[in-house]
């Protein structure tokens, strides 16, 4: 059990293909960031795509809690079963393309559950 707040999280139809096509999944984290970030280790070409390689949000998304704009951005708190929803308003694109994530070895992961 994590000691973070599980959320579900609305994937738009344009970003479908990089969750194995679920137009929603469940995370957990303290924050809409760490959620998505949570996501983005499952699936990498979503983080990819998503999370830019300053941190920041990919142009051409918005990001709302329970139906209400994010005012603190990613750094945003969550609470237990709240709903976050990706909505694309735009072209998606980053101007500082995302790192690449780490290899691991075979046993080297950890396990990293959505709640699926």
């Amino acid at each position: 059990m994590s000691e973070y707040p599980v959320l579900s999280v609305h994937i738009p139809p344009v970003l479908k293909p990089l969750t194995g096509g679920r137009d929603e999944v469940t995370a957990s984290g303290a924050t809409v960031g760490e959620v998505l970030q949570a996501v983005g280790r499952v699936w990498p070409a979503f983080s990819g795509r998503v999370l830019c390689g300053d941190g920041s949000l990919a142009a051409g998304l918005s990001v709302y809690r329970n139906g209400t704009p994010l005012v603190q951005g990613l750094a945003t708190p969550v609470e237990p079963e709240e709903v976050l929803s990706l909505v694309a308003t735009g072209e998606v694109s980053c101007s500082v393309p995302a790192r690449p994530l780490p290899v691991f070895a075979a046993g080297d992961a950890a396990v990293i559950s959505l709640g699926e």
